[in-house]
């Protein structure tokens, strides 16, 4: 089944409940727009609850059948699993157009200084902006950038937008306030009739130095996170897991011993490792 039936029967079946309620989504509208996913918010809904319900359907199928095959599972687990199912498709709903948006936003950020250099040389030609942008979505130059150049693009030679306007649009769009500024700087020194090049070329100067500083500031908080994981994935389990072992040793519950060495080491040491990473990728500067 291709994703475009999926997305109509989820929209026709699904949608028509969550019409009513549209208006209270009015933040994940902003969200989805930010994080340019070009879907309406009943069509994001639909398809993400669609599939909430056939996942634990099926988590519940699969439960029952091995409860069959194997009588001790316990039957608080059968009902409970496709439970959490549900909620995890759910609060993945709400928090995955969020990671977008940063996605989106590290991005732009990251093409935005080699974008200003390559329309400095392009303004210095003598290029207008629309043709600037439209050159851009033949580059190479970052994947968000381009996207966000055919949007702008499309706007004026499709919907005829004037360039302020097509501009402004995309300023309202972005996640990244260094990009919106950046737009909104070259809508002003276009309608003040100021010299697009001198502008571009101080923009492009002053974000290639704020890259580079990002870099170094990024650079001094790997050691902070080098020097956590040691401590969080490495000493204090180790410690855990002798003091454990020790009071097993000298006498104490073995089965309760055995328990807690068991959530130490299959959930606190990956899902505390789990986390560094996340930090780690979520404050590293796009190269």
């Amino acid at each position: 089944m291709s994703s475009k039936v999926i997305e109509s029967i989820a929209y026709s079946y699904i949608g028509r409940f969550i019409e009513p309620y549209l208006a209270e989504f009015d933040g994940l509208k902003l969200t989805l727009r930010k994080a340019g996913v070009d879907k309406s918010v009943r069509m994001y809904l639909s398809v993400r609850i669609f599939w909430a319900i056939i996942l634990s359907i099926v988590s519940l199928v699969v439960l029952i059948a091995v409860k069959i095959v194997v009588a001790e599972l316990s039957v608080i687990l059968v009902i409970v699993l496709p439970i959490l199912v549900l909620i995890s498709m759910f609060v993945f709903t709400w928090v995955y157009p969020s990671y977008l948006v940063g996605d989106r936003k590290r991005k732009l950020e990251a093409a935005l200084p080699t974008t200003a250099g390559y329309m400095t040389a392009m303004a210095s030609a003598g290029v207008t902006p629309d043709r600037i942008f439209l050159s851009l979505t033949k580059e190479k130059i970052g994947e968000a950038i381009v996207k966000d150049a055919r949007k702008i693009s499309r706007d004026i030679q499709v919907f005829g937008y004037d360039i302020v306007h097509a501009l402004g649009e995309a300023s309202l769009r972005s996640p990244s306030a260094k990009y919106s500024s950046f737009l909104e700087g070259i809508v002003g020194t276009f309608t003040s009739g100021g010299e697009l090049q001198r502008y571009l070329e101080v923009s492009s100067e002053t974000l290639m130095n704020d890259k580079v500083q990002s870099e170094k500031n990024f650079i001094d908080t790997l050691g902070i996170m080098a020097e956590l994981f040691m401590v969080m994935g490495v000493v204090a389990p180790i410690f855990f897991i002798v003091i454990l072992a020790m009071m097993s040793m000298l006498g104490g519950s073995a089965g309760n011993a055995n328990l807690l060495m068991a959530v130490m080491v299959y959930i606190i040491i990956p899902v505390s490792e789990l986390v560094i990473i996340v930090l780690i990728d979520a404050q590293q500067p796009e190269m």
